[in-house]
């Protein structure tokens, strides 16, 4: 078997061997992967990078389609783009075309096997079962060994500051104490060649940064989104009841609220809102869905959701909270977005404040999740008992 590119080894460093990839930072992922392919261009002397830019010096064929697209990206981009403007651009537009490309190369050479299934036919569940763990055997004991020598060899050097900025070196050597100074010392060995080592520490430093960015970036995102949603429950709980019209004679109030389309069609929107929910909450949860980029993604949406559940759930009551069954209903649907608003404001929240800190505890994350859990249960039983009361009275 030919000699496996960075990207691959990152892949199968990634594998946990039953098709599912280790809890890594995704934020990470993606800007890792992208630096990985510029690795492997800048060890293949295709490109270079000085103070401004990054820069093609060799437009040879690599013999790798995926390589010789990236390189050709390169060469047609902007005059003057650095490298982690490159990582951050690969990151976002070619990322998963990389990652599906160098999959499905791994099966090619007898490494994995690949396995699809569908999820109520709309998320495509992908798992690369390991064949050949001897591979992935070999890499880890490069990287441990590169780790005890004094001088390693430039490729070992390299692949285990690609593993370090994916976060995953901590689950790859478990029985081995990690000393953070010998990974500082190795970024700083000169032991490629001054050009090639300048590119290399470039793309490292430019992984971290266009890492940092992402996260701060969605996490801004998810916290913004979670507010909101806390605020519109608020709302919704404090505000003043718009109150139902006397049932003789009608009024604007009277059709919108009580007997007018909109809240037919709100009420059937929140359910099918709720279903959407509920399904893609699943999917996270059982890591039915796959990719890092659309995992990303579909959190955000999750999040999204539960805003517009909150605008819905005002147009179809009226800040009214109902009665009996009906309050019922009303409070464990407000708890359960409320639930949700909650973990994502935390989740967005800035480091090194002690309260944010202690609410990050797998605890804390572990209660919210079956709190989440426990509000769920009841409300199909609750909904159907609004439904049929709406139609029968």
């Amino acid at each position: 078997m030919s000699e496996l590119t960075f990207t691959e080894e990152i892949l199968l460093l990634l594998d946990d061997h039953d098709g599912s990839f280790l809890p890594t930072g995704q934020y990470a992922f993606e800007p890792t992967l992208a630096g990985a392919v510029l690795m492997d261009l800048a060890f293949m002397d295709r490109i270079d990078t000085d103070l401004q830019s990054l820069f093609v010096i060799s437009q040879e064929s690599t013999d790798n389609d995926m390589l010789d697209g990236i390189l050709a990206k390169i060469e047609a981009g902007p005059a003057v783009t650095d490298t982690q403007e490159w990582i951050r651009l690969l990151s976002v537009e070619s990322v998963s075309e990389i990652r599906e490309h160098t999959l499905s190369s791994l099966v090619e050479k007898g490494v994995l096997r690949r396995e699809e299934k569908r999820f109520l036919g709309l998320f495509r569940n992908v798992r690369y079962l390991t064949l050949d763990d001897s591979t992935h055997q070999e890499i880890r004991a490069r990287i441990k060994s590169a780790l005890e020598e004094d001088i390693p060899e430039p490729r070992d050097i390299a692949l285990i500051t690609l593993a370090d900025a994916c976060q995953i070196l901590p689950d790859l050597l478990r029985d081995q104490e990690i000393e953070r100074e010998k990974i500082t010392q190795l970024r700083k060995m000169d032991l490629i060649g001054r050009t090639v080592t300048s590119t290399v520490a470039d793309i490292q430093r430019s992984i971290a940064l266009t890492a940092r960015t992402q996260l701060l970036r969605t996490k801004r995102l998810m916290r913004w989104l979670s507010l909101a949603t806390a605020a519109g429950i608020a709302v919704i709980l404090l505000a003043p009841r718009i109150t139902a019209p006397d049932r003789f004679g009608t009024s604007f109030v009277h059709d919108l609220w009580l007997n007018g389309p909109l809240q037919v069609w709100s009420g059937h929107t929140l359910v099918a809102l709720a279903i959407v929910l509920l399904i893609i909450g699943v999917a996270i949860g059982k890591r039915l869905i796959t990719g890092f980029v659309s995992l990303r993604r579909w959190r955000l949406a999750h999040v999204a959701i539960g805003l517009l559940c909150v605008f819905v759930l005002f147009l179809h009551t009226g800040f009214r909270l109902g009665s009996n069954a009906n309050a019922v209903l009303m409070g464990l649907y407000l708890a359960l977005l409320l639930i949700g608003a909650l973990t994502g404001i935390l989740f967005g929240s800035g480091q090194g404040q002690k309260w944010t800190s202690f609410f990050r505890t797998a605890r804390v994350r572990r209660t919210l999740r079956w709190l989440h859990v426990v509000v769920i249960l009841p409300l199909p039983a609750l909904l159907v008992v609004h439904v049929l009361a709406a139609l029968l009275f």
